[in-house]
């Protein structure tokens, strides 16, 4: 519907040019066979040949925007509106309107140029002390669906694997990380490569993006934000024997199989000395979202001075899954709706609802017909006890099950909770109603669809010929943060961007989605907040639609060879490069700038972190007041995060300290001190602040001090330097 609306806009268009060539002084050059290409703005770009009589105040006033002039020859942005305009305008001569066959193809560059990422990566050419690639630092990513030889996952030049962790909590197979009793650990590097979780290309989009070096593709096209940083990956055990993968799985084996992961990636990192930075692009809507979850309290006992954790803030943005009401000795009914349940015969509903700290609230099913009729109905369960109940009706030749469970208050925030979920045989005959009532709870709700498949739910107070619009509730996307990777206080969440609209696929194809996005913006699916105790969320918005990154070779679906734009081969193996959309792809964004900004400052905390990112935004009018429950503080700045990194960091960044001159730094194998003092104290440590005693420290006759660094490996260290009663700590880097 999308492509077929934008092909006749540019008919017409095309149409246009075609009628103005015939009837103006003005010259066209005009690729007949291909329809003028537009922006995500509705603007043509065009060179223009000009003379002495052309005046910018003229193109100005219909709206064209000169970009850059070279000569007589101007580059510029033409509205729609303003292409049958140009036979009024005096002193253009020729006029060569970009085609779609000459058209920019898509670019992954897109997405580094948005978020500045590219001028980090290129520092040494933008005023930064050197070039940033997440070097010493380590992206964790917890997730699903790792290609682990993947091109991407090597260092550019190929010569280097990257990955050097590898557990997979759903394989048992193996041998199990030390402290736990599941899963496959793997740590050789060569056993790492050989290995393939067949459960999607999900995890390997998000590091793609996050950390991918973009090896094979043409100038590392599709490299991701921190190519430079070492990857430790966790397969997430998010199912058992008896419980899929779904909205009630993620809530009992996903949760503490995630807060495993971070514990595992943590403490290899500390032993490693380096910083850390974890990506989930994972989430659910099970728990209070309000920061007091068992999940997202645990969060904040994890991070520390090298510890990040960030978050897919969610993808409900454009759907009425939040239920809210504030009651008032009152009852009131809203319908339960599985989202996909016009592909199913019948229908299950999840749903969890959290009244307010110290008030109960009561809540029934009614299951109805299409003509309204009652066909089941439950008793009002309360939760003023704690309570597990199951109702099976057989009712009308067919069979009901609604199962409640109630706590009467939740010890981390003296809340009361009631979980329903309803199923029933015919979704084309049968209708879920739920009714609340209560004294003076204010209650939230969220539905997430099926209970044991990965769909979506929503709340809505008229379905096909049912219409209770005038008396019950319909559902809003507010409060749509997701819990794990939106709610916690400890974990920076990511709402997604459109940094394009229109990319051409591997079979020249263009596909656009203008109807849909106009970059940069939100992207409507993106959640909101805010939290239910008052925080915004996301905290910050970065791109995450339309991305090309890596995905598996092993797990392509039909619809993904259209979102295909590359394929490239690797040891004898065809690899490819696809176009995912969600906060998935707009969390791993920060994820790779993390990486960056710990590579400036290693010793960066959780709040330290969230404070650069959330004063360094770029802000737009378009975005509204910030911060705001929809943008966050606004869309990520990847190069003014550093600086403010470089700034607010107490490391001396350049190579001269107090009295003291050393070089070089970067470190290679020696290191020179200059103007120290013999009765200094001078020392080496790593990130964790431990003693170096392999060091060498040499003092020549001409008072310089030589340091042997020959026995370090490549990364992050501190150079300490004390005396007078003062101690200066510099920070050093071996490459």
């Amino acid at each position: 519907m999308h492509i077929f609306v934008f092909m006749l806009r540019y008919f017409y268009l095309l149409l246009s040019f075609c009628f103005l060539q015939l009837n103006a002084q003005t010259i066209y050059n005009i690729d007949k066979s291909s329809p003028i290409l537009t922006n995500g703005s509705g603007e043509v770009s065009a060179l223009i040949l000009v003379d002495e009589t052309c005046k910018d105040s003229t193109l100005l006033s219909y709206g064209i925007s000169i970009n850059s002039k070279a000569g007589m020859v101007w580059s510029v942005s033409i509205p729609e509106k303003s292409l049958l305009c140009f036979n009024n305008i005096p002193g253009i001569r020729y006029v060569e309107a970009a085609c779609r066959s000459n058209a920019v193809r898509f670019k992954n560059d897109t997405e580094r140029q948005l978020t500045q990422v590219n001028k980090v990566q290129n520092g040494l050419q933008n005023s930064l002390p050197r070039n940033y690639s997440g070097k010493g630092v380590i992206v964790g990513i917890v997730d699903i669906g790792f290609q682990c030889n993947h091109p991407t996952f090597y260092t550019a030049d190929s010569v280097k694997y990257r990955v050097s962790r590898y557990w997979n909590q759903a394989n048992n197979s193996g041998t199990a990380p030390n402290g736990f009793n599941y899963g496959s650990e793997y740590t050789d590097t060569s056993i790492i490569k050989t290995l393939n979780d067949m459960d999607g290309s999900h995890g390997t989009h998000v590091t793609g993006i996050a950390a991918g070096s973009g090896l094979t593709t043409p100038n590392q096209q599709y490299k991701g934000v921190a190519p430079g940083a070492e990857l430790v990956f966790v397969s997430i055990k998010y199912s058992n024997d008896t419980l899929a993968g779904s909205a009630l799985g993620d809530y009992i084996v996903a949760n503490p199989s995630i807060i495993d992961a971070y514990n595992y990636i943590f403490e290899y990192a500390e032993s490693q000395g380096k910083p850390a930075v974890i990506n989930l692009s994972w989430g659910m809507h099970t728990g209070p979202h309000d920061g007091t979850s068992l999940f997202d309290l645990a969060t904040e006992s994890l991070v520390g001075k090298g510890k990040i954790l960030i978050g897919a803030n969610g993808n409900e943005g454009d759907n009425p899954m939040h239920f809210f009401h504030k009651f008032n000795r009152d009852t009131v009914g809203t319908i339960m709706i599985e989202n996909n349940r016009q592909f199913r015969t019948g229908e299950s509903v999840y749903s969890d609802f959290w009244g307010s700290s110290g008030r109960d609230f009561k809540l029934k099913i009614r299951i109805i017909d299409t003509n309204a009729l009652t066909i089941v109905e439950t008793p009002f369960i309360s939760t003023d006890i704690d309570t597990s109940l199951n109702f099976n009706f057989f009712a009308d030749t067919s069979g009901f099950q609604i199962k409640f469970k109630t706590i009467h208050r939740f010890p981390t925030n003296n809340k009361p909770n009631l979980t329903v979920t309803v199923k029933h045989p015919k979704q084309r005959k049968y209708v879920i109603v739920a009714y609340l009532c209560s004294d003076s709870s204010e209650v939230h709700g969220w539905n997430s669809g099926a209970e044991k498949d990965w769909t979506s739910g929503s709340f809505r107070n008229k379905l096909n010929k049912l219409d209770f619009s005038n008396s019950f509730i319909a559902g809003d996307a507010n409060y749509t943060a997701g819990e794990n990777g939106g709610t916690s206080k400890a974990v920076i969440s990511v709402g997604a961007l459109a940094a394009r609209s229109a990319y051409t696929n591997q079979y020249g194809k263009l596909m656009n989605d203008s109807n849909y996005v106009i970059p940069p913006s939100i992207v409507r699916f993106s959640s909101l907040g805010p939290t239910v105790d008052g925080r915004i969320k996301p905290n910050i918005a970065a791109p995450g639609y339309n991305v090309p990154s890596s995905v598996n070779n092993r797990q392509i679906a039909p619809w993904m060879e259209e979102r295909t734009l590359l394929k490239t081969v690797f040891q004898n193996d065809t690899q490819y490069w696809t176009a995912f959309s969600g906060t998935s792809m707009a969390a791993p964004h920060v994820t790779g700038i993390v990486a960056l900004m710990l590579e400036v400052n290693p010793m960066l905390d959780h709040n330290d972190v969230r404070n650069i990112l959330e004063t360094t935004t770029i802000k737009t009018s378009a975005m509204g007041n910030l911060p705001n429950n929809t943008y966050g503080y606004g869309q990520v700045d990847a190069y003014s995060a550093v600086i403010k990194t470089l700034q607010s960091s107490q490391l001396n960044t350049l190579n001269t300290g107090e009295g003291i001159r050393y070089y070089p730094n970067p470190i290679e194998n020696y290191l020179t001190i200059e103007n120290a003092d013999e009765a200094s104290v001078i020392s080496i440590t790593d990130v964790q602040g431990r003693l170096l005693t392999t060091v060498q420290y040499i003092w020549n006759s001409d008072g310089t001090l030589i340091i042997d660094c020959t026995s370090l490996e490549n990364g992050i260290y501190f150079l300490n330097y004390s005396f007078g009663g003062e101690i200066f700590t510099y920070k050093l880097i071996k490459n």
